[in-house]
């Protein structure tokens, strides 16, 4: 969504790995560069032992079974590859849903229908690409899907949920934005023409009054439950014949500030809701992230009677910092919910993140947990660097796995966190350090994560008005508190400056971390 912000043709890494056994224990995987925008499918059958993973740019990375090697497969659609990556199984079929780039049209005008692919083959790339929604000159953005996979009526039906906007980013009153859907069905083997599910609309401005978020699931009797954004609402509406017919949208839940979050040393972030059913004890989840707390929070509903009665709100995040992002999956065995998330609560100045999951179980509240996934703190990318509007996750099989974005002072990639449920456990070994490196237009900031008591000494040496005169600055600042930011240079962006510094923890008196050169050679 929200495309006119890509500040590069940066669009769809997908990776595929086999792993040679179901892991146990917990592992983290990077994949690619230069991506963003992820999202993650485990295949529902153990034995296939699959994971497959997509995020932007036009790549495709798998790794054969028993190798280390990854190979790289570009994903193709004679309706073109775009951004908002969405995978999905439905049973053994593996649908991918994104963005359109129609041929013969110009940027903009070709996101004139959502591109849903049947995957038939990864290697070779072998796919069946079906045009939905197109209503020209209307704009098509932010594809979500589901399937059903185990109702006696509609089991194979495969869900797709989107917005239309009139014209994208008009402030035209008379330009409205709506909640669109359309269904694939095997024995037809196409989707149908696209309805709108939403009873009202929003405006085409791209923020919390437009509406946006739409994702759907599916309870025991095929019925399809759908949540989006607007209005600072929770909108909740549903389907008990397939998706032909959908009853009156509820306000299940404020949205405060909205789903357009603005949030700092980001490019954008939002708080959009997603939903799970547990289909074996009829339980409806619903997460999103809002501002009533005063900072971004993730929040969590639920519903045992098929959506006619909602909990009240339950916040599932830390209530320090920032948190948002979320998404959710769950176990359908024990009735664990899972929700991966932003988590800003170890950064003091907001420069830095962590993805946070927190496993949840309305009927065994002690199970209750809060994991850190990441093992060091991630530098946000700053204002001037699009970084995506979503992660990921899944749940197959005692095995979950998490997708994310990083950002290494210079490009994005993206992480893949994997663990078997019975190893999933508290990071312990916790890098001490991060560094960031924000760049704005001219000038350049250079920060580090501090999670353990240290001592920091840097020196700066800076050609200054393009003369030879330098100057020098020394300071060495002690703290007690760990999950600390501490600026080490704010300036322009100039080869000559060269930074001298070390970091000495407190409690062993060693040097943890130690740097010296030029300050544009510190990216790592």
């Amino acid at each position: 969504m929200n495309n006119r912000f890509y500040l590069s043709p940066l669009f769809y890494l997908k990776s595929l790995i086999f792993l040679p056994i179901i892991l146990h224990g917990q592992e983290t995987i990077r994949l690619g560069k230069n991506a963003d925008e992820p999202t993650v499918v485990l295949a529902p059958s153990i034995s296939s032992n699959k994971i497959v993973a997509a995020a932007n740019i036009d790549q495709l990375f798998y790794l054969k079974k028993g190798t280390g090697n990854f190979k790289n497969i570009k994903a193709k659609s004679s309706l073109g590859v775009y951004g908002d990556p969405v995978l999905h199984y439905s049973n053994h079929d593996l649908f991918f849903a994104h963005l359109s780039r129609t041929p013969n049209k110009k940027y903009g005008d070709w996101f004139d229908r959502i591109v849903v692919q049947l995957i038939h083959s990864l290697d070779p790339w072998i796919e069946s690409s079906y045009s939905v929604g197109y209503n020209p000159p209307k704009m098509q953005d932010k594809p979500w899907l589901s399937s059903d996979n185990h109702s006696k009526k509609f089991k194979g039906n495969v869900y797709v949920t989107w917005t239309e906007f009139d014209k994208y980013d008009s402030k035209d009153s008379t330009d409205f934005s709506r909640i669109q859907f359309s269904k694939y069905v095997p024995k037809y083997d196409s989707f149908s023409r696209a309805i709108t599910i939403s009873d009202t609309v929003g405006d085409c401005k791209d923020g919390d009054n437009t509406l946006e978020g739409a994702t759907t699931a599916v309870g025991l009797d095929g019925e399809i439950y759908a949540v989006w954004a607007g209005h600072d609402k929770i909108w909740f509406d549903k389907s008990k014949d397939g998706g032909d017919t959908w009853g009156k949208d509820q306000e299940i839940a404020s949205q405060i500030k909205g789903w357009d979050m603005e949030m700092p040393n980001i490019f954008r972030a939002n708080g959009m809701p997603f939903v799970v059913c547990d289909t074996t004890r009829e339980i409806i989840y619903i997460t999103w992230a809002d501002e009533e707390n005063g900072n971004a929070d993730v929040w969590l509903v639920y519903s045992k009677d098929k959506g006619v009665s909602w909990s009240k709100k339950i916040c599932i995040s830390e209530t320090k910092g920032h948190q948002y992002f979320p998404n959710i999956t769950l176990n359908q065995e024990d009735g664990d919910v899972y929700i991966a998330y932003y988590d800003q609560s170890l950064s003091s100045k907001s420069l830095f993140y962590d993805i946070s999951l927190s496993r949840f179980n309305i009927e065994n509240p002690n199970q209750n947990e809060l994991f850190r996934i990441t093992s060091k703190s991630v530098p946000l990318p700053g204002k001037y660097f699009f970084y995506g509007d979503y992660i990921d996750l899944d749940y197959q099989d005692d095995t979950l796995v998490i997708i994310y974005p990083i950002f290494n002072n210079k490009n994005s990639a993206i992480e893949l966190f994997v663990s078997h449920r019975k190893e999933l456990r508290k990071i312990k070994e916790v890098m001490p350090i991060s560094h960031s490196l924000m760049r704005t237009k001219d000038s350049i900031q250079w920060a580090v994560n501090i999670q353990k008591p240290c001592t920091i000494s840097y020196k700066i040496n800076q050609r200054k008005n393009r003369r030879f005169k330098i100057y020098t600055f020394k300071k060495t600042c002690s703290f007690e508190a760990i999950n600390h930011d501490f600026i080490l240079y704010t300036g322009s962006i100039h080869r000559s400056t060269k930074i001298n510094y070390k970091i000495r923890d407190i409690q062993n008196n060693q040097v943890i971390d130690r740097y010296k050169g030029r300050i544009i050679n510190i990216i790592r």
